[in-house]
């Protein structure tokens, strides 16, 4: 597909995912002019399906469509923890990325960030193949807490809790992405210290916490 489809198609997941699923939904997340003559392109395809209002995914639309938005927040993650891009640059790469970017590289950037689940903007990143086989290099960039060394510090690439009060809790403390944390000791409880706070955590909780190693001051 020529790329305002690929837009067009990836504006549809997120107006589904947003639960409005109608044309002015998909119009307001696309980010190029909404074309009857491109929905014409999908439906032929068999991609989508049209009901009154709303602009359906067929299963094999949602497929394609899952790739594009597993590729883009996957690239919006690896910009943001690795190269440590502002918010705008890795928006406007991430969208060229997500129309070339090879499923080798696709997999071997979320094995090396570790197969998170949220991009920077808190958005699901739909799983792929290695993360339900869980695959994983000998050395990640990404780690969970339970990783780090005493005197070891790290920045917050994003959390991923077992159950959403957890989040909350973590929230509330300031521990959100982009935090850099050091870690003081291991036991009996992880102790870290953030932006002028020590706080005291339990193991579990510490295994929720993903981050990038840092090196030097």
């Amino acid at each position: 597909m020529h790329d305002p489809c690929e837009e067009l198609l990836e504006a549809i997941w997120k107006a589904d995912e947003a639960g409005d699923p109608t044309r002015t939904g998909v119009e307001t997340r696309c980010d190029v002019q909404l074309r009857e003559e491109d929905l014409e392109v999908l439906h032929r395809r068999g991609w989508i399906a049209r009901a009154a209002d709303r602009i359906l995914l067929s299963y094999e639309g949602r497929n394609a469509a899952q790739s594009l938005v597993r590729r883009h927040r996957l690239a919006e993650c690896l910009f943001a923890t690795v190269l440590n891009l502002d918010a705008q640059t890795q928006e406007a790469i991430a969208c060229q990325v997500e129309h070339s970017l090879l499923p080798e590289l696709e997999e071997g950037i979320c094995i090396l960030l570790g197969h998170p689940t949220h991009c920077p903007h808190g958005k699901t990143i739909p799983a792929g193949r290695c993360c339900n086989a869980q695959r994983s290099l000998v050395s990640t960039v990404i780690v969970n807490l339970t990783k780090l060394a005493p005197g070891e510090r790290g920045r917050i690439t994003y959390i991923k809790p077992k159950d959403h009060a957890r989040l909350h809790r973590l929230t509330a403390f300031g521990l959100t992405p982009g935090t850099v944390i050091e870690l003081h000791q291991r036991s009996p409880a992880f102790c870290i210290r953030y932006e002028g706070t020590e706080l005291a955590i339990d193991g579990d909780v510490a295994e929720d916490i993903f981050l990038a190693r840092m090196e030097g001051p």
